[in-house]
């Protein structure tokens, strides 16, 4: 028998891992339907807890929750039998993590969560298992085999098992509409929150911003466009105060429906109530707006006074 090549091997191990998460992902089900739904609305803490290599998923399964807007707390299986009880209550859910569903320590818990009235989500490879049994809910994360050659390594078991728990918290944030700007607040001192908390104020445009009033000429608006090249020309009323727009796409299809363009005035032309947003919001909720609205632009005002614009190239540019 050849010996097979790192690669050869890496491969194999890959691909089965991808086989055990296109199984796992064929038993996504009502039950995980109904564990996303008791999460996003129960009043408590999520507590999870774990051992071992299972206890690494439950740690990350906590730190993804509490990122993404789920206050959620890991215990360690064994810490708990020997206090760390004292830190759960009885309106907190329990999601516990065994790929056999018989860890000893796990099993020991159930009695002293069940007085305490804890809703259990279980994540294990045996849905036969005590502790599938036990729970309110269980998903399933069993794998026919472990990507280990030897079939022994806890490796696709712990891979379906962090992939339900990611699919899990991530759901469950967009069930509570979790925005950028919640992900901005819960990661206040990273790299990627510092970004997120840029406002629009520090990234508009503040200089040569294309401004016409509503008695200006077609012919004006034209010559403005031109030389501005932004896509977009704001219009003041008699208090320089913002009435409307007109955009590149407007401008075309003006040239399409009139004969004698010219001389029209283009407050009879323009947009009115467009979109604005104020500076002091911050960059990354105007991505949203602009991409909610299929806009690349966007007027940025003070009470209808206009202080800046905004595109959707400045804000991508200052999230990198």
């Amino acid at each position: 028998m050849s010996k097979k090549t790192n690669k050869q091997l890496a491969k194999e191990i890959i691909k089965r891992e991808v086989s055990s998460l296109n199984r796992t992902l064929n038993k996504i089900n009502s039950d995980f339907d109904t564990a996303c739904d008791l999460i996003a609305l129960y009043s408590g803490k999520v507590i999870t807890i774990g051992l071992g290599k299972s206890g690494y998923v439950a740690m990350k399964m906590a730190a993804t929750l509490s990122s993404t807007g789920t206050p959620s707390v890991f215990i360690h299986a064994t810490e708990a039998l020997h206090g760390d009880m004292g830190a759960i209550q009885n309106k907190d859910i329990i999601i516990a993590y065994s790929n056999s569903g018989e860890t000893q320590e796990i099993i020991k818990l159930l009695p002293s969560l069940k007085v305490l009235k804890c809703k259990i989500i279980s994540i294990t490879g045996n849905m036969s298992s005590k502790l599938a049994r036990s729970s309110d809910l269980a998903l399933d994360a069993s794998v026919t085999r472990e990507a280990c050659p030897n079939n022994l390594a806890p490796s696709s078991s712990i891979i379906c098992a962090l992939a339900i728990s990611d699919a899990l918290a991530l759901t469950v944030a967009a069930k509570k509409r979790f925005t950028t700007q919640d992900f901005a607040k819960t990661h206040p001192a990273g790299t990627l929150g510092r970004r997120l908390l840029i406002n629009v104020s520090d990234i508009m445009i503040r200089k040569n911003i294309p401004i016409l009033n509503m008695s200006s000429t077609f012919s004006q608006l034209l010559k403005i466009t031109s030389k501005r090249n932004l896509g977009i020309v704001l219009v003041v009323n008699s208090r320089n105060k913002l009435s409307g727009v007109i955009t590149d796409g407007d401008i075309k299809r003006i040239m399409t429906k009139y004969k004698n363009y010219n001389e029209i005035l283009i407050g009879k032309l323009m947009t009115k109530n467009p979109y604005t947003i104020s500076g002091d919001i911050l960059a990354a909720e105007a991505l949203s707006v602009l991409e909610e609205n299929n806009i690349s632009i966007l007027p940025v005002v003070d009470k209808l006074k206009i202080v800046g614009l905004i595109t959707i190239q400045d804000i991508i540019k200052s999230l990198k």
